[in-house]
This record gives C-alpha cells, sequence and structure tokens, in this order.
C-alpha cells in the first residue's frame, strides 16, 4: 500500500475517530438514561428535564466551542513538533474556558424566567430549574473534560476519554436511578437504603454532575504528562478567545436554534415537549459518530498543516467518513422508529409524535454528517469564522422561518418545526463543504 494514500489516510482517521466517536456516545447515553429513568416519573418531570438539558447546554455551547479552539492551536504545534506551543495553548484554554462557565450558568437560570410567558406550565417551569440547578456543578467539568480531551486527541491520545465515559456510564445508570426514582427502584435488589427520596428532574440534574467528575478525572492526569514548561510556547488567553470565540458562536448558532425549537415544543404541551426531547436525543446520539469523525479530521489536518504538507487529503476522506457514519443511523432511524421510541416512554400519544420526528431525523442525518465534518476539517485549517457566518445565515435566517411557518402558520406542530430544522442544515453542509474545498486548495497560515 502506497504511503499517503487515500486508503492510508482512512485507515489512521478511523483509527483516530473510533474512540473520540465512542466517547461522545458515552456523553449522549449518559442524558439518554436519564430520560429513560425520568421519563418513567411523569411527563412532567421528562419535559422539565429535556428543556433544563437544551438551556444548559446552549448556556455553555460558546465555552465548549472554545475548548474546540484547542484543536487548531493543539494540532498545528504537535505536527510542527511543538510540544511547549501546545502544552501553553492547553494551559491558556483551560482557564478561558471555566472563566466563562459562572456567567452561562447565569444565563441558563435567566432564560427560565421567559419560559412561563410563553406558555409553559408552572410545574414544567419548576422541574426546569431544578435540573438545571443539579447539571450545573457538571458543566464545570464538562468544559474542563472537553478542553484536556482536545489536547490528548492532538497528542493521538484517545483512550483516557474512552475509558472514562465508560466509566462514568456505569456510575451514572445507578446514580441517575436512586436519586431520580428514590430508593423503589434500588431497595429490591439489595443496592440502596431505605428513605431515600425521589428526586426527579433534579435527581437527573445531580446524577449528571457526578457522571461528569468522573470524566473529568480520567483525562485530566494524562493530560498533565505532557506539561512542557519551555519558553517561547506561550499562548494568551486573548488568542484562545480569538480562535475560540467564533466557534462557539457558530456552535451557538446551530444548537441555540434547536434549543429554541425545544423550547417552542413546550408551547405545544408536555407531550409534544417530551416527544421532541426522545427524538432529539436519539439524533444526538448518532451525531456522536459524526462528531468524533470531525475531532479527528481537524486533527489530521491541523497535524498536515503544522508539517508543512495539503489538508486536502485528510479533510475530503472525513468528509466522506462522516457521511457514510450517519447514513448508518438513517437506516436504523428509518426500519425501526416505533422500537426506538419505545425504549424511553410508553405514553402513547408522545410515542406517535416521536415516531414521526424519528422520522425525519433519518432523512436529515447525511446533511448533519458533512457539515458536522466540514466544520471540523476547516476547524482544524484554522478557518473559523466562515462556519460561524455560514451557521447563522442557515439556521436563523432560512432554517428558522422554515420551522415557523410549518409549525406554527401552517399548524404543522412539531413535524413542521423539524422540516425548518432540515431545511438549515441542508444549506450549511453544501456551504461548508464547499468552503473546505476552496481553503484547502491554497496556502493556508498556521494560527
Amino acid at each position: 500500500m502506497r504511503t499517503g494514500s487515500t486508503l492510508d489516510e482512512l485507515r489512521v482517521l478511523f483509527r483516530l475517530a473510533l474512540p473520540i466517536a465512542l466517547a461522545h456516545l458515552g456523553l449522549i447515553a449518559m442524558s439518554l438514561v436519564d430520560t429513560a429513568v425520568i421519563g418513567r416519573i411523569s411527563v412532567d418531570d421528562l419535559a422539565g428535564a429535556g428543556m433544563g438539558r437544551a438551556i444548559g447546554f446552549a448556556a455553555v455551547i460558546v465555552a465548549l466551542g472554545v475548548t474546540a479552539g484547542l484543536e487548531p492551536l493543539a494540532a498545528q504545534a504537535v505536527g510542527a513538533g511543538e510540544t511547549a506551543r501546545a502544552w501553553h495553548a492547553y494551559v491558556a484554554n483551560l482557564r478561558a474556558v471555566l472563566l466563562l462557565w459562572a456567567p452561562a450558568m447565569g444565563m441558563a437560570f435567566a432564560v427560565t424566567c421567559v419560559l412561563p410567558v410563553w406558555g409553559v406550565s408552572p410545574a414544567v417551569v419548576l422541574r426546569v430549574r431544578l435540573y438545571l440547578a443539579g447539571q450545573a456543578p457538571g458543566f464545570a467539568a464538562i468544559l474542563a473534560y472537553s478542553s484536556a480531551k482536545t489536547f490528548l486527541q492532538a497528542h493521538g491520545r484517545t483512550a483516557p476519554a474512552l475509558v472514562g465515559s465508560l466509566v462514568a456510564n456505569v456510575v451514572n445508570v445507578f446514580a441517575s436511578n436512586l436519586l431520580v426514582r428514590g430508593d423503589g427502584a434500588l431497595v429490591a435488589v439489595g443496592l440502596a437504603p431505605r428513605g431515600l427520596p425521589a428526586l426527579g428532574a433534579l435527581g437527573g440534574g445531580l446524577a449528571f454532575s457526578l457522571a461528569s467528575f468522573v470524566l473529568l478525572a480520567f483525562v485530566a492526569r494524562p493530560a498533565a504528562r505532557y506539561r512542557d514548561d519551555a519558553p517561547g510556547g506561550g499562548v494568551s488567553l486573548a488568542k484562545v478567545y480569538r480562535v475560540g470565540l467564533p466557534i462557539g458562536f457558530q456552535m451557538l448558532a446551530e444548537m441555540g436554534v434547536f434549543s429554541l425549537v425545544a423550547l417552542m415544543s413546550g408551547v405545544l404541551g408536555p407531550e409534544v415537549a417530551s416527544a421532541h426531547q426522545v427524538a432529539i436525543g436519539l439524533a444526538s446520539f448518532t451525531f456522536m459518530g459524526a462528531l468524533g469523525v470531525a475531532g479527528a479530521t481537524a486533527v489530521r489536518v491541523g497535524h498536515a498543516i503544522g508539517a508543512g504538507t495539503s489538508p486536502r487529503r485528510a479533510g475530503a476522506v472525513g468528509i466522506g467518513l462522516g457521511a457514510a457514519s450517519m447514513l448508518v443511523g438513517a437506516a436504523v432511524f428509518a426500519a425501526a422508529p416505533h422500537l426506538l421510541v419505545s425504549l424511553f416512554t410508553t405514553d402513547p400519544r408522545v410515542r406517535a409524535i416521536g415516531v414521526d420526528l424519528v422520522r425525519i431525523a433519518a432523512l436529515f442525518q447525511l446533511f448533519d454528517g458533512v457539515q458536522c465534518v466540514s466544520a471540523g476539517a476547516l476547524r482544524g485549517a484554522g478557518d473559523v469564522r466562515f462556519p460561524f457566518v455560514a451557521n447563522v445565515i442557515a439556521h436563523w435566517a432560512i432554517g428558522f422561518p422554515i420551522a415557523l411557518a410549518l409549525g406554527f402558520g401552517l399548524h404543522g406542530g412539531a413535524p413542521g418545526l423539524w422540516w425548518g430544522l432540515t431545511a438549515g442544515l441542508v444549506v450549511v453542509s453544501v456551504a461548508l463543504a464547499a468552503r473546505f474545498r476552496v481553503v484547502s486548495g491554497r496556502t493556508i497560515v498556521r494560527v
């Protein structure tokens, strides 16, 4: 097999992407476990936890984007053999994201004040706030985890995050059942003492926080082993924010529209909000595969640029692999929507709506994969502003108006909202793939 061939690149990319994707899948599995456990308490708890999760992640998405800004800084430095610069970039990135945590949590709770105005029932609003209160400490751990994981990926180390996600899921299964359902879930098998209350949505948030700190413990120490205080490698907070904030705002533009649709689904009733939460959880699960390929592609593109070679093959192979992985998810969604939705709820109305949404999700899987990995390839190249602009236009100027028109203007309900989301994904996937083709055809300056 010829060195540097497309098959070589595919093999290296797959070996790097698989554990990254599995680690991401572990994060979503934690949310799916919470959804399954909380869904058997009440529709109000499920709707509140789902909306709380959407608000919480939307609030920290800019900070998570800043952690992704470490991809070009660290990967390009590693590709050039500048390990001290990679380490200093990691330290600066960690400080930068933790500074954003408290304001993000304050913003999340402020958003809940708008929910009653939108017509969300008081019972659901209370559970939204309880879930947020429980998960708030966990978001600090998730930000630190994401920064350390990204730094390790730049060095080709993916095992710590994968092992951490497996252990965290085991912890989350027990913690979620115990805290959400109380002792009734585990007393019968001798795994819990009597007298523990059922905390519902609050318990789900607390379980998330506990599992998040477990995740952090598995990546923090391996990252510290790459410490290199050699002079000349300093990276300032200003540079971290200059690279990372456009990525964060790009992710906010995309996730913001999905989170807003989650809140709007609450206006349509708790059954619709619950169905949206189940369907978006399933779609997020398959999306983690594409997100893993995107992370690996960013690393491979960054390594190529740091080494002074063309990143086009790495990016193109990554985009193709991401699309292929999402097609697998699309096939499963199309073949078994009833079975998938029934895993998370027994309510017949929620199941009927959820099946319709999962079928729509099967259609947008391909476009979601292409846009995700294309964005990763552009991040590795240090091109962080174009994806932000493209996401704003695609989702807010095109997708969201269509969602409003179909969901409310034409009374299409939740499926109408989701068709609008699909339109935005189609537009941004084409724009980002075309942009990488243009960028990879010219000389790229390191960040």
